[in-house]
């Protein structure tokens, strides 16, 4: 059977404009030239045509000068402004690139693009072609039906009739109808008065089209029908107008149409004159290679680095980047140079360590200068991790290197500009996407396999041109960084939250936390005896020996073998997850057996021995990173090792805590928030029954049950208090019926009246629940109490499972996001007041809802004093208290 030949017609004006509005309007060349439209298009069409290309074609873009249409009703797009500068500039490079990938490209005077690419389609569809149209307005889909579809690349969804008539509730052939009766302000088309889309798609969906309707306006009512009535002759002329031509006489046949392969060879030379190096075939490698900063100069005398050092300008950035070793760990990282850029294409390295002619002393003593001579300003990326490196460098102080002025972190900052985007926000994912530039891999300097080698091992050139190269990337960056902040109002939350905060993480993680080795090396071994007297009492059970880490070894067992009762299946089989467990285990012992093995598995892989292995053998201590840029409700996480997973309530984990010791002469200050989310959700909802309970320091889990099971507050079980713990953050996370149902082990129904009791008693957090949603499918994002802003894609998804995901997260992000800023405001707080009051007293821990210190006996009246008063009044304008408890001992375990 012959294959169906495909034919792609792309509204190129549309495509222009979309990239042209979706990107930042300054990514630019180093000449200046605006780029932003272009790389977007180009993007756009290497990923249209990145699977099977169409063997027909055409870009059609709006011709210059007046149409039909404009003949027909003057206003018809009147109110459009003249093309943008920095869009006009692009226009020509697009047709390149256009060009460049063989594809033909078509502009009709005195027809829109639409009428011409309608036109082709239906002669496509006539010919028994597959037609795809890649638009995304609805003009475009009055075309779709049997044969011919709409792609919209930029929201990766293809339309065909049914998926019209739900995204704009009519069938495709109704649309110029529909535009009619509601308008289009991007045509200028007025529509009738006090009808929008739903209201025309309502009257249409009851009178099949605008000639129904007007032949029963006497049937509708008030003002609809006198609006129809005043304006039946003008609507007329709106349909005619939303209607497309498929009949342009067009002077192309679409055998002129046939698409030849894209020309590597130009589009590599236009893409590297366009700086687009994420396009060219080699990716960003090729930019590596391409870079114009082969010829950094490395500095190795002192004259030469005081010379260069001092003509850096003080009136725009400075771009920094640090060369250290060993990579895997800054903490016990060693800094071996520092590349500096203030002019695109010529920064200078200068070798402190390790590299023939290092500076030494006086190459450290000209950095300092430079870092804490607050009228510099400052790029760099990742600034905790340069501040731990210059600090160790220094050594230990009373007077520590600190980053003055303006320092700008373009980690941070792409953070807060899109934090869902580029995680972790490395320089590499974040120079491809604000920038669309290569990042030279670290392997290019210190190689891999057998030849790899210490960065300072490598020559001072080898470490200037790898360094230097990411300086002129990081320079490139500030600016466009710079400039989104202002943009989506997080300049607030950067100099106010994020960039002190990394100062104050440098420091806990210099400091670090003792751990008691012994201590853990004991527990390992009584776990892991624990572990195998375990796995032989579930051999027992099954009769036989097995992988008990083998998910189909343990599903033959437990299903095949033991014909136990099937919980879940997946796509490979029957499902053993800690779910299926959990609800086999009160009638199978062997389930119980296999949860508590894994838990002490658990327990021996991510803490007893990993704990053992993350010691620094110079300070004795773990040194945890904490990263800021990947949590993206706000909240830190902590890695090497993960400390926010120690299990808390646990006996093991309890005993895991206290092989977190205090040194000789010292204790431990544990301060933890009591319920600080749904105190922040109290704050959000204004909800006067939460307020009353937080106030007035009632037990709210206890009140909550007391709603729940219609018994007094004093008479509710432990069990029962527990229920209302569970519903109590089930609002939180936005769990519904079924979720509850099987965290609380109850039928659906149940939990269902749980909910519809709780928000009835809670009226307010509903009322603010539905707002928030309503507010996020609106603008796309949420915010914080301080401004921290989501963007949420999901909630524009046409798959419902999707929507609901981002509804959850419409309604968490702005409780959990908020608590993570009450503790960072806690935290600087905190850092700002301790030096004068407990000099000794140092911050070493944030884990969850906690803060642990470690400090002197005699300092810990006057530190905990500081600590709760800070953590209890983070911010001014909160209006359920905080409530903090504190703990003091020898160890975490005892503290908490």
């Amino acid at each position: 059977m012959a294959r169906t030949e495909r034919l792609v017609l792309v509204d190129g004006s549309w495509l222009v404009f979309r990239a042209f509005f979706g990107l930042p309007s300054n990514l630019a060349t180093r000449t200046g030239l605006h780029t932003n439209a272009t790389f977007g298009f180009a993007t756009m069409f290497r990923k249209l045509f990145s699977g099977r290309m169409p063997d027909r074609g055409a870009v059609v873009f709006d011709a210059p000068g007046a149409t039909v249409r404009e003949e027909k009703f003057p206003q018809y797009k009147a109110q459009r402004p003249p093309i943008a500068g920095e869009l006009r500039e692009q226009l020509a490079w697009i047709d390149r690139v256009v060009s460049a990938n063989h594809f033909p490209m078509l502009r009709v005077p005195g027809y829109e693009a639409d009428d011409v690419i309608a036109t082709l389609a239906k002669r496509g569809l006539e010919m028994g072609m597959e037609v795809v149209i890649v638009a995304g307005d609805k003009d475009l889909a009055q075309m779709v039906r049997d044969g011919i579809r709409m792609q919209d690349t930029m929201k990766d969804v293809v339309y065909d009739a049914e998926l019209v008539r739900k995204k704009w509730g009519v069938p495709p052939q109704r649309i110029p109808d529909l535009l009619a009766l509601m308008g289009d302000n991007v045509d200028n088309i007025p529509g009738v008065p006090g009808i929008g889309q739903k209201g025309a798609a309502t009257l249409l969906e009851t009178y099949g089209s605008l000639d129904g309707i007007l032949a029963n306006v006497e049937q509708l009512k008030g003002k609809q029908k006198a609006a129809l009535i005043e304006h039946a002759e003008e609507v007329k002329l709106y349909r005619e107008l939303a209607t497309i031509d498929p009949d342009v006489p067009l002077d192309v046949s679409l055998d002129a149409l046939i698409i030849a392969p894209p020309d590597r060879t130009e589009l590599d030379a236009l893409y590297r004159e366009l700086e687009f190096y994420s396009l060219l075939s080699g990716g960003d490698e090729a930019r590596a290679s391409d870079t114009t900063t082969s010829a950094v100069r490395c500095l190795g005398t002192i004259d030469a680095a005081r010379a260069a050092m001092d003509a850096l300008p003080r009136d725009r950035d400075v771009a920094v980047v640090p060369v250290f070793e060993p990579i895997a760990h800054v903490v016990r990282g060693d800094l071996v140079g520092i590349a500096f850029g203030a002019t695109a294409g010529d920064p200078f390295y200068l070798p402190l360590t390790g590299q023939g002619d290092c500076l030494g002393d006086e190459g450290l003593a000209l950095v300092r200068a430079f870092f804490e001579d607050a009228s510099r300003p400052k790029a760099v990326h990742d600034a905790k991790q340069l501040e731990i490196l210059l600090r160790r460098a220094f050594g230990p102080s009373e007077d520590d290197i600190t980053l003055r002025g303006d320092v700008f972190d373009t980690m941070l900052a792409s953070f807060l500009v899109e934090p869902n985007k580029c995680i972790p926000h490395r320089l590499d994912q974040v120079a491809k996407e604000y920038v669309q530039r290569g990042v030279p891999p670290l392997k290019s300097l210190v190689g891999s396999g057998q030849k790899e080698r210490k960065p300072s091992e490598a020559t001072c050139e080898e470490a200037a041109s790898w360094a230097g190269q990411l300086a002129d990337v990081v320079l490139a960056l500030a600016p466009v960084l710079r400039e989104r902040l202002e943009k989506e109002g997080q300049r607030g939350v950067y100099d106010g939250v994020e960039r002190p905060l990394s100062s104050v993480l440098a420091s806990m993680e210099i400091a670090g936390i003792r751990v008691d080795q012994d201590d853990l090396g004991a527990m390992s071994e009584e776990f892991k005896a624990r572990k195998a007297e375990i796995e032989q009492r579930i051999y027992a059970l099954a009769g036989r020996e097995f992988n008990i880490g083998s998910t189909k070894q343990l599903a033959d067992v437990l299903f095949e073998e033991l014909k136990l009762p099937v919980v879940k299946k997946t796509k490979t089989g029957y499902s053993t997850d800690a779910e299926v467990l959990e609800r086999l285990a009160p009638k199978h012992e062997i389930a119980q057996l296999i949860l508590q093995q894994r838990e002490l598995a658990k327990l021996i892989n991510t803490y007893t021995d990993v704990l053992r292995e993350a010691v620094s053998p110079e300070t004795g201590r773990v040194h945890a990173s904490f990263l800021q840029t990947t949590g993206v409700s706000g909240r830190l996480i902590t890695t090497d090792p993960d400390l926010q997973r120690t299990p808390v309530r646990t006996p093991e984990g309890k005993r895991i805590r206290k092989a977190f010791v205090a040194p000789e002469g010292t204790v431990l200050i544990a301060a933890d928030w009591s319920q600080i989310e749904l105190r922040v959700l109290a704050h959000f909802s204004d909800d006067a029954r939460l307020l009353e309970a937080f106030r007035e320091n009632l037990d709210l889990h206890r009140r909550t049950a007391s709603l729940l099971f219609s018994v007094a507050p004093e008479d509710v079980t432990p069990e029962q208090r527990n229920t209302g713990k569970t519903v109590n953050f089930a609002t939180i996370y936005g769990q519904g019926a079924t979720a509850l149902g099987q965290i609380l082990g109850i039928p659906r129904k149940d939990a269902q009246r749980y909910i519809e009791q709780y928000f009835e008693h809670y009226a307010g957090v509903r009322a603010w629940l539905d707002r928030t949603i309503a507010r996020a499918h609106e603008t796309g994002y949420v915010e914080t109490l301080l401004g921290r802003r989501r963007y949420i894609p999901e909630l524009s998804s046409l798959n419902s499972t999707d929507r609901a995901t981002g509804e959850r997260i419409a309604a968490n992000t702005p409780i959990q996001g908020s608590a993570a800023d009450l503790c960072k405001l806690a935290m600087l707080a905190i850092a700002r007041r301790l030096p004068e009051v407990a000099p000794r007293t140092r911050m070493l821990l944030q884990v969850h809802d906690e803060l642990v210190f470690e400090a002197p006996p005699a300092e810990v009246e006057l530190a905990s004093e500081v600590i709760r008063g800070e953590m209890q009044r983070p911010w001014s304008e909160l209006r359920a208290p905080l409530v903090v408890e504190i703990g003091v001992g020898r160890s975490w375990g005892e503290a908490k």
